[in-house]
């Protein structure tokens, strides 16, 4: 059984500590001088690897970075909050399911402040997918096939207990925001903002013979996108916390493939606990709700798993996060910042028949000027 343990995270600022040394007059009648005063200066930690948009920068200030996830599914399917069994998903109508899929994607952060309550950023993302099928239809023992596999049939041909492994990978969609600063202090910073999703990516993505991909292994998402977002965050003395709202609204019914991806809403809160001058500790919680696909695709495409049918897309899955933030021990008022974060979700309500998702980890590596 999966025990929850989130640790105390996010330090949005540490300390800098100087202290001058103390000098004194050892001759005889002299006067003691005063210890010169504790000057104590502040560089803000940013929030977890796995959170964007949390934070502004001050007037003039560049930001470049570069985050990578990683999202691994696997085990036994899922139907709602059960595990659902090969002779069930048989049952259904399919004759395959898929057994593990890998997912990889980078992003190039690049942020700007024209002013002090404004903040852009533009994130272009590449995109990998990786799947491998299983066949589970226990009366295709692939004797009619050579060799046992025909392999150029694809998954809906698969002989029972056989296996296939397909990608993608190619230029995703592309993030486009800004920012407005409504608060701001040691307290309290609060800020909104709104996304718009450019549809870069390729969302008729095709398998060797022609068929689309399952949707969930297309690169983009072939729609123009809204994502309004707020995020709040403070901190008192070594600790910090930060809360964060967003909604992904898909502006059209179908792309060009005939299709689009559910909307998305999410909610997160972290706390981070600073453990030295240049490192704090953070700990998250979040909730994510995607909506089903809507519409179908337009042309060639297989029914044979439940990844090819559109019902077997989104749900509610709550993940539990910690991770580490280090200020790299590199000259400058401003060195670059490391983040590392690993989550594990703690309860999965899916749609339809599912992957279960396994975990998920974060990097992000950024520097401001």
């Amino acid at each position: 059984m999966k025990r929850l343990f989130v640790c105390s995270a996010i330090a949005l600022p540490f300390a800098l500590g100087s202290v001058p040394a103390e000098a004194q007059d050892a001759r005889e009648g002299s006067e003691p001088q005063e210890s010169a005063p504790i000057v104590v200066s502040y560089e803000p930690l940013h929030a977890a690897a796995g959170v964007m948009n949390d934070h502004m920068h001050d007037s003039g200030e560049l930001m470049l970075g570069l985050r990578y996830l990683h999202e691994s599914s696997r085990g036994a399917n899922r139907a709602g909050t059960r595990t659902i069994s090969d002779a069930d998903i048989l049952a259904s109508g399919y004759v395959s399911r898929a057994s593990q899929m890998e997912m990889d994607m980078v992003m190039l952060d690049i942020m700007y402040a024209p002013n002090d309550n404004l903040t852009f950023m533009v994130m272009p993302q590449w995109m990998r997918h990786e799947m491998t099928m299983v066949g589970i239809n226990p009366a295709n023992t692939g004797m009619d096939m050579m060799g046992g596999m025909d392999m150029s049939a694809g998954h809906h041909s698969l002989a029972f207990g056989q296996k296939m492994t397909h990608s993608t990978q190619g230029l995703a969609d592309t993030l486009v925001s800004g920012s407005l600063r409504l608060a701001r202090s040691h307290g309290l910073n609060a800020h909104a903002t709104l996304g718009l999703w450019l549809p870069t990516g390729k969302a008729d993505r095709k398998n060797s013979d022609g068929t689309f991909v399952h949707y969930g292994m297309q690169s983009g998402s072939g729609t123009w996108d809204l994502e309004p977002s707020l995020t709040l965050s403070g901190t008192s003395g070594s600790f910090g916390w930060g809360a964060q709202g967003s909604y992904r609204w898909r502006s059209e019914e179908r792309n060009k493939s005939g299709f689009s991806f559910g909307d998305k809403a999410k909610f997160t809160a972290w706390a981070s606990k600073l453990i030295s001058p240049r490192a704090s500790v953070t700990g998250r919680i979040s909730w994510e709700h995607e909506g089903q696909v809507q519409g179908h695709y337009n042309a060639g495409h297989n029914h044979s798993a439940p990844a090819d049918r559109q019902p077997n897309y989104g749900g509610d899955i709550v993940w539990a996060a910690t991770g580490i933030n280090i200020a790299l021990p590199l000259s400058g008022a401003k060195p670059p910042q490391l983040g590392i974060e690993a989550s594990m979700p703690i309860h999965q309500n899916l749609h339809g028949i599912q992957l279960p998702r396994d975990w998920r980890l974060a990097l992000s590596l950024t520097k401001s000027y």
